[in-house]
């Protein structure tokens, strides 16, 4: 059932609230406010419950200004949209709305956000959180390989010539939509799950739901040699921006790069089909730099009603506090991958996060 609130004397005009409900016309609005994967309807229909979930919209000059969506759990609201920017009038504007129409809220939560929160008006935890690397996309193919570096153009043409000179079947093929198969992204999470285990770690990608999110907005790249599936990465097209997911590749060819020259084949295709960016995912590592990607910072920001409710929720103070710390600590490991040490204490933090998912 549409319960929908709209702001009136004492809270800023241009506001609406469908409570427990998305309207249909919101997946459209999203996608055209905020053009990322993590903000997107069809991210939320498969690895977020719509369940309860709220939807406020606020405006400006008659045109959605921002777009989120909620979730109200006991005293607290959780935001869904992930790594979306909101400047801090927009931010204030949230805050004023959900403490004046959900009283029995102590606090607002953020994922992963882009803003600034001194002057908000509110007492506020803010610590870096989640990163990406994004490549602002050039009109054509070509354009891209120019902007690259002597040495990285260099490399992505000898190791193409070499594959191609080695292997007079090798080809590439992209996929989107209901064209996705699902053996092909099965060999490709195979290769990546393969790789990271070599590296002391363990993970299980999730092939139900990275089948449901390709086929609802994915755009596969799969390399093939004598037709068998040899590399390939998973990625996803929302608005003008294509997300990067899973890349992998067989060990087997390991002198080809065939992982680096499927990603820089994903970022031509996108350019020539139309995209604006490419999100190359998150991590610190050399070869996203060479490809032009530039790091972006999201944090994880928390908005309380009131310092005496920030005492009141204090257990969920020091989680935050505690949470800050290990991603510092995980930063300064990342930096410091090579070292035994942050290998080590890599193998322990995967070990310890599979054995939390059973």
């Amino acid at each position: 059932m549409m319960d929908m609130n709209e702001a009136g004397e004492g809270v800023d005009a241009g506001i609406r609230c469908y409570r427990d409900t998305v309207p249909p016309f919101v997946e459209e609005a999203l996608t055209g406010l905020y053009d990322t994967l993590h903000a997107s309807l069809p991210f939320f229909r498969v690895y977020r419950s719509l369940d309860a979930v709220s939807c406020y919209i606020a405006e400006r000059d008659g045109r959605p200004s921002t777009i989120l969506l909620f979730r109200c759990e006991g005293r607290r609201i959780e935001v869904l949209n992930e790594m979306i920017a909101i400047d801090q009038p927009e931010l204030r504007r949230f805050a004023r709305y959900v403490f004046h129409y959900y009283p029995e809220v102590d606090l607002i939560g953020f994922k992963a956000l882009k803003t600034t929160t001194p002057g908000l008006g509110y007492p506020v935890q803010q610590h870096n959180a989640k990163d990406t690397y994004v490549i602002a996309l050039p009109d054509t193919p070509d354009a891209y390989l120019a902007s690259l570096g002597k040495s990285t153009r260099a490399n992505i043409r000898q190791q193409t010539n070499l594959v191609n000179r080695s292997f007079p079947s090798f080809c590439t093929r992209f996929y989107t939509g209901h064209e996705i198969e699902e053996a092909h992204v099965r060999a490709i999470l195979g290769f990546s799950e393969e790789k990271i285990k070599a590296g002391g770690a363990t993970i299980a990608h999730d092939l139900e739901r990275i089948m449901a999110l390709a086929r609802a907005c994915g755009y596969v790249v799969v390399l093939f040699i004598d037709g068998q599936v040899c590399a390939g990465s998973v990625n996803y097209w929302v608005g003008s921006s294509v997300f990067g997911d899973v890349t992998g590749y067989d060990r087997s060819y390991e002198k080809y790069s065939l992982g680096k020259l499927c990603v820089f084949q994903t970022i031509c295709e996108s350019i020539a089909r139309g995209a604006r960016r490419f999100y190359l995912g998150g991590g610190e590592f050399d070869f996203k730099g060479r490809l032009n990607g530039v790091a972006l910072e999201m944090d994880e920001v928390r908005i309380y009603r009131s310092r005496w409710r920030m005492l009141v929720n204090l257990d969920r103070a020091a989680e935050a506090v505690l949470k800050a710390r290990v991603r510092q600590l995980k930063k300064r490991l990342h930096r410091h991958k090579q070292h035994l040490l942050a290998r080590m204490a890599f193998r322990l933090f995967y070990l310890l996060k599979g054995r939390a998912a059973h």
